[in-house]
C-alpha cells in the first residue's frame, strides 16, 4: 500500500477570517500523539456540529494528508475535521502504519498499538473543546486509513456514526464483530494495483484484506440489506479516462447504508477535484455522511441542506 501522494497541492494559506487550523500533540497510552484540527469560521458553538475523522495512508503524515480537501467543505457545510496521525512502525517499514488489521499471514504492522483508544480519546478530546454532535461523528481513510476506517466501524461504532473508506477494505488479520448496523461507504479503483478491488471472475487479489466483493458481501449481511436498488454511472467528464458506477444496496436495516464507487481504470489514488462533486471523493463521502444523517432521523439535515453545500474554488490538482 504506497501513500497517496498529492503533488502539486496548491494550498492557500488561510481559510477564513476566523478559522482555526492547529497542529495538537497531546499523551495517550504513554506515547506523544498528534493531529491536525481545523475549526471553520462558521462554527460559533451555539449548535453542535459534526466531527469528520480523516486517516492517511501507510507511510504518509497529517501535513499532506490535509491535502484531501474536507476543510474547504467544512467552511460552509459547518463541521469540525481532524487529521490524525499514525505511529512510526520500527521494525519493518520505518514507516507510519495504523493498527488497522491490514496484514498477511497473521501479521500486521503496529499491533501493539491502540489506535482505536487513541481515535476514541480524541473524539473525546475535540468533544470537550468544542460542541460536537455525538451522533454525527464519522470517519473515512485512504487506503490504510481505510482499512482503520473499516477497523473503527467493526469496534467503535458506539461513537462511529458511519465511515467512507477509499482503497482500504477489512484487515485480512481482523476479527470483524459489529454487533450492529452502520452506514458505510467504499470507493476503490479497479485497476488498484497495491490493494486489490477483486477479479472480475472474483479471484482474490488483495493481498492485505476482503477484496471488495467481500466487503459487500461483509457489510449487507452485517446491515440486514438486500440486493442493489440504486445505480448509475457519472460520465467521464473531467476526461481523466475514469468511469464512476454507483450502486447501493436496499433494505438495510435501522435505515443504515451500503455504497459503492467503482472508480473504472483508477489505480490506488484519491481524486481531488474539488469543483466537480462528482469525481471530488471528499465531496462524495460528505455528502454520503449527510445522507446518512438524514436517513438516521438527524432533525439537523434536509435535502435543502445537501443541495446548499459548496466548496471553495479547486486549490488542488488531481493526482
Amino acid at each position: 500500500m504506497k501513500k497517496l501522494l498529492l503533488f502539486s497541492v496548491l494550498f492557500a494559506s488561510t481559510f477564513g477570517l476566523m478559522a482555526q487550523q492547529t497542529t495538537v500533540t497531546w499523551p495517550f497510552d504513554g506515547i506523544t500523539r498528534k493531529y491536525i484540527q481545523y475549526v471553520p469560521p462558521v462554527y460559533d458553538g451555539n449548535e453542535a456540529v459534526p466531527l469528520v475523522i480523516a486517516l492517511h495512508g501507510l507511510g504518509d503524515n497529517i501535513n499532506n494528508f490535509q491535502g484531501v480537501g474536507f476543510q474547504f467543505v467544512a467552511d460552509t457545510a459547518n463541521f469540525i475535521v481532524v487529521y490524525p496521525e499514525a505511529i512510526v512502525e520500527p521494525l519493518f517499514t520505518q514507516a507510519t502504519a495504523w493498527n488497522s488489521g491490514a496484514g498477511v499471514a497473521g501479521f500486521s504492522l503496529n499491533a501493539d498499538i491502540d489506535d482505536v483508544g487513541f481515535i476514541n480519546a480524541l473524539i473525546d478530546t475535540v468533544s470537550a473543546h468544542y460542541n460536537i454532535d455525538q451522533n454525527r461523528v464519522y470517519a473515512t481513510g485512504f487506503s490504510m486509513g481505510g482499512f482503520m476506517s473499516n477497523r473503527l466501524a467493526c469496534e467503535l461504532n458506539n461513537r462511529i456514526a458511519a465511515i467512507a473508506s477509499v482503497a482500504g477494505t477489512i484487515g485480512g488479520v481482523l476479527t470483524c464483530n459489529p454487533g450492529t448496523e452502520i452506514p458505510v461507504c467504499h470507493i476503490h479503483g479497479t485497476d488498484d494495483t497495491n490493494v486489490g478491488y477483486g477479479t472480475p471472475d472474483g479471484v482474490q487479489d488483495n493481498t492485505f484484506g476482503n477484496n471488495v466483493a467481500d466487503w459487500i458481501a461483509f457489510w449487507t449481511n452485517n446491515n440486514g440489506c438486500g440486493s442493489i436498488t440504486l445505480e448509475g454511472q457519472f460520465p467521464n467528464t473531467q476526461n481523466d479516462g475514469y468511469i464512476v458506477d454507483y450502486l447501493e444496496y436496499g433494505g438495510c436495516a435501522n435505515s443504515s447504508r451500503v455504497v459503492h464507487y467503482k472508480v473504472h481504470g483508477a489505480d490506488h489514488i484519491w481524486l481531488l477535484d474539488n469543483q466537480n462533486e462528482t469525481t471530488s471523493f471528499m465531496f462524495l463521502i460528505w455528502k454520503f455522511f449527510c445522507v446518512s444523517a438524514k436517513q438516521f432521523g438527524s432533525a439537523s439535515i434536509s435535502e435543502v441542506d445537501i443541495a446548499s453545500i459548496e466548496v471553495y474554488p479547486n486549490r488542488l490538482q488531481i493526482i
